[in-house]
Formats: structure tokens, sequence, C-alpha cells
């Protein structure tokens, strides 16, 4: 099983180093926006339990979970129906590979490959740190004027463009999502629980 296990997360470290590749073509700016950052975070986290083999945390395990998780659900819940353009094969491939297969890899190694029973009752309130700093990082990039290449605005993503459609709506959105994404961290411990009880 650990041959297996350390296999399937070699092969899922190298599948999102090239979704990275790929989806920002090493443009710098692409690497600000959050799908980029939770794929590098995958990248690192399953980098480090591959070379570490102890200290394992089952609740960091959840949060890197749920901060690619919100990276699938908002790309094919929210952006997907206003998709930034996409005319070559590598447009595809890059999203396909960070909006969905490493997503889809990570909740499956944490599946089939975690001890169950591990997260605690508070840890998806702590989950929600990944998305609110992210979102903390997006409103000082804004002071500075950043432009983000797919959209050309100040923010990466129109639900929290406060210049696009006001501040109201944004919190809005943020309040939407905040909650939402906790509940899907609860469903994960639940989940986590039920699973632990079967076994």
């Amino acid at each position: 099983m650990n041959r297996l296990k350390n296999s399937y997360r070699t092969l899922l470290v190298i599948v999102g180093i090239i979704g990275v590749l790929v989806e920002t073509n090493l443009e710098p700016a692409k690497f600000l926006y959050y799908t980029i950052m939770s794929n590098i975070l995958c990248i690192l986290y399953f980098a480090y339990l591959l070379v570490k083999k102890q200290g394992y945390n089952p609740n960091v395990k959840g949060a890197v979970t749920l901060a690619i998780t919100v990276t699938m659900l908002i790309y094919w819940c929210i952006l997907a129906p206003h998709s930034f353009n996409m005319k070559t094969f590598a447009d595809y491939a890059g999203t396909f590979l960070a909006h969905l297969i490493v997503p889809m890899m990570v909740i499956l190694d944490w599946l089939f490959f975690d001890q169950k029973g591990g997260f605690s009752k508070k840890a998806p309130i702590y989950w929600l740190i990944i998305p609110l700093v992210y979102y903390v990082f997006t409103l000082i990039a804004a002071q500075f004027k950043v432009v983000y290449p797919l959209t050309g605005a100040h923010y990466p993503y129109f639900f929290i463009d406060s210049e696009a459609i006001g501040w109201a709506a944004v919190a809005g959105y943020v309040s939407g999502l905040v909650l939402f994404f906790l509940i899907l961290g609860y469903l994960f411990v639940l989940l986590d629980h039920k699973l632990a009880k079967r076994k």
C-alpha cells in the first residue's frame, strides 16, 4: 500500500507541476491567481509528504484538500459559465489539469490513502484561513493597481471585483462563499468520521 500511495503522490506532484507550467506559461502575473497558488500548495505539500514520510497531520491535509476543492468548485460552478477565452489545446489542458485533475487527485488521495477520523470538529473554521488570506491579498494587490492578465482588471475574479460590481455585491459573494465552504468543510469532517466508524 505504501508503494502505491507514494507512486500516486509522485504522479500527483508531476501532474501538478505540468498543470502549473501549462496554465501559467511561466507568466509571472498568472501566479497571482488562487488557482495557481492552491495548485502550488498541493505540489509542495505532497512533495513534503514524499520526503518527510512522518509527522502527518490530518487537519493540515484537510486544509490543503479544502483549498484545492475551492479551486475546483469555484471554477466549474461560478467561473466556467463566464469562462476565460480558451483557443488552443494548451489552454484546455491547463484548465482541466489545474481545475479538475489535480483537485480530484487530492480528494481521492484523502479518500483512499488517509486514515479516517482524524479531522477535529473545529478544523473547518481554520481551513477557511487559506481562501480568506488570498482574498486579503487581492485587496492589497488592488491598491497597487496590479493587473490580472486574464481579466485585465485589478481583481482576479469578477465576484470580488468591487470596482466592477460594487462592495455590496462583493460582500454578498464573499459571505455566501465563506458559508458554503464552511458547510463543505463540515461535510468533509462528517464523511471522515463516518468512514472511520465503518472501518
